[in-house]
């Protein structure tokens, strides 16, 4: 089925043009002189959101369907279609072919440009509004994909020295953040309210009513957590889960998605505020950047970054510096770790270019054996998803642009 990509092919279109649109529009407006000298920071700082929501739109497409960013083979690959004006057409001979790989992170950098020039709004923690903070966030996060070091470590350093958004260091605060998404480490997270409900996320892990969740973490990413560590209470707890056979097993589920209660009465709903930005990304994108800087004491940068992040979670860890392959795992490990269920893990899988082993279960008797052995390598063809089907139909520009292997 292709179902799944290509909703976010269309949807993430869909948002585009919609950005083209009132890009192009508050142009006019502004040239026209439509705007009052007291509308127009407000209009300014529209023209940046939709330039920052633009890109973040591309970003997701090049994600899913388009190779790992390397600067030196980058003009090699192919990117996906870039629309900059909105003009609904019927003659398929105007519609666009696939960019380069590099034009398409060239245009997703010149749209976090333009939005540096027009947006002014000031972050806050907890905020539902895009702002100035989320898009430096999104620019390190960008930065650390196309392997630009400098710009990753200028734009997350800044961030967690700026000082708005310290981490949480206790296990209440951890839970009133993924519970009750109030939270001094959110840079950004979307409005949800019981009358506009956000998707709901948690209910994939968690079912309250008849105990038979979709999924259950794994045995080695519950273990891979320290005993102190402030996260696990919050990540995991144990539920009588029911199986098939109407036989129930006591086996870990899945929580950091548990519901807030502002969003339901009487049954679960399991919908939270989604977080798409959060300092302790930041963390990690300065710890990655600067190991894979790899100047002078970067190093030792890399580790002072990272162990603040683990310390916050966990004040029982010792101050002990690692280097080379060492510190490059306890990276990927912390990084896993923290961003659990986050939804970077298949795009750090991808970038770290080795494939994966599918992990241990918690139980081997009650698991499927299809696929416990799964092990995908690095080239498979899976990493790219396919280009759907209706637009190569449509669009005789990328008929012949098919990913490979589909």
């Amino acid at each position: 089925s292709e179902s799944t990509f290509s909703t976010i092919w269309s949807n993430s279109y869909v948002t585009i043009a919609q950005c083209n649109l009132l890009i192009e529009g508050i142009k006019r407006l502004q040239t026209e002189g439509k705007f009052s000298d007291s509308e127009l920071p407000t209009v300014k700082n529209y023209l940046g959101e939709a330039h920052l929501i633009r890109a973040i739109a591309y970003s997701i497409l090049v994600d899913k369907f388009c190779a790992t960013y390397d600067p030196a083979t980058a003009e090699n690959f192919y990117g996906v279609p870039i629309v900059d004006e909105y003009s609904p057409s019927a003659d398929n001979t105007k519609y666009p072919s696939r960019a380069t790989l590099a034009a398409t992170y060239s245009f997703i950098k010149d749209d976090i440009k333009q939005a540096k020039e027009n947006m002014t709004a000031t972050g806050q923690h907890s905020f539902e509004y895009l702002s100035t903070d989320a898009l430096t966030a999104f620019e390190a996060r960008i930065a650390l994909l196309t392997k630009d070091y400098d710009t990753a470590i200028d734009c997350a350093e800044g961030l967690i020295k700026d000082g708005r958004y310290p981490l949480i260091n206790n296990a209440a605060q951890m839970q009133e953040m993924w519970r009750n998404d109030v939270s001094t480490e959110v840079i950004c997270q979307l409005f949800s309210s019981k009358q506009e409900l956000a998707p709901a996320m948690g209910n994939y892990f968690l079912d309250e009513t008849n105990h038979k969740p979709v999924f259950l973490p794994s045995r080695d990413i519950i273990n891979s957590f320290r005993e102190n560590d402030i996260r696990v209470n919050c990540y995991f707890k144990m539920e009588d889960i029911s199986f098939s056979t109407n036989e129930k097993h006591r086996l870990a589920v899945f929580t950091k998605y548990p519901g807030n209660p502002e969003m339901y009465e009487g049954v679960n709903n399991y919908v939270n505020k989604p977080k798409i930005f959060r300092i302790a990304e930041q963390y990690l994108i300065a710890a990655e950047a600067y190991y894979m800087r790899g100047e002078g004491e970067d190093e030792l940068a890399a580790y002072d970054v990272l162990y603040e992040l683990m310390y916050a979670r966990d004040a029982s860890i010792s101050f002990n510096p690692v280097s080379g392959l060492s510190l490059r795992h306890l990276i990927r490990a912390e990084r896993e770790r923290e961003l659990y269920g986050e939804g970077f893990r298949l795009t750090d899988l991808k970038r770290y270019g080795e494939g994966f082993k599918r992990q241990n279960p918690q139980s081997v008797q009650l698991s499927y054996e299809l696929g416990m052995d799964l092990n995908i390598k690095a080239d498979n063809t899976r990493w790219l998803w396919a280009i759907p089907k209706a637009e190569t139909d449509a669009n005789p520009q990328i008929k012949y642009q098919q990913n490979p292997g589909y």
